[in-house]
């Protein structure tokens, strides 16, 4: 990943360094990587010389659950609600090793403000949506808004700002 990282930063940097500000590069992890992997991609990711502005914590893995019984769903990569629980998992796991010093995109598994709400409490600072976009539409947005935003009230958060990593502060 390091050598990536440099192949991909001296390739970039000086470019855009005449063109304006660099573009922000994230790093997209899968969602059960063992703690030790973890420790050594947040490493990379806290090293300044390779300019990295964040990890996305995936809404993708090749494992398979063993209680999945879908066909359609034995080869390839999985994503949706299957790996709700796990990608939160790791959105906590990435935040507590990094001390909350790193921007975490959360996906995977996201169809309720509460989904995203248990994201951005464990460490997110933002959400992506793919799966639940793709099945229902725009319209889970304006929903998915509606009910954060009920989240949030609910538990006395004035922003999303302040909910984030609340689950590390109980």
């Amino acid at each position: 990943m390091e050598i990536a990282l440099q192949g991909v930063t001296s390739a970039v940097y000086p470019i855009v360094q005449t063109n304006g500000p660099p573009p922000k590069i994230l790093i997209k992890i899968p969602p059960d990587l063992s703690i030790i992997d973890l420790k050594k991609v947040i490493k990379i990711v806290l090293n300044k010389r390779y300019n990295v502005d964040g990890i996305i914590i995936s809404n993708s893995t090749t494992n398979h659950p063993k209680n999945l019984q879908s066909v359609l769903l034995e080869d390839g990569f999985l994503s949706g609600r299957p790996l709700r629980d796990i990608s939160t998992n790791c959105i906590r796991n990435v935040y507590s090793l990094s001390h909350g010093k790193i921007p975490i995109i959360g996906c995977g598994g996201i169809s309720t403000g509460q989904d995203a709400y248990e994201k951005i409490r464990a460490g997110a600072s933002l959400v992506q949506l793919y799966s639940s976009l793709l099945y229902q539409g725009f319209p889970v947005i304006g929903r998915i808004k509606r009910e954060l935003v009920e989240c949030l009230a609910r538990d006395g958060f004035r922003n999303i700002s302040e909910a984030v990593g609340a689950d590390h502060r109980k």
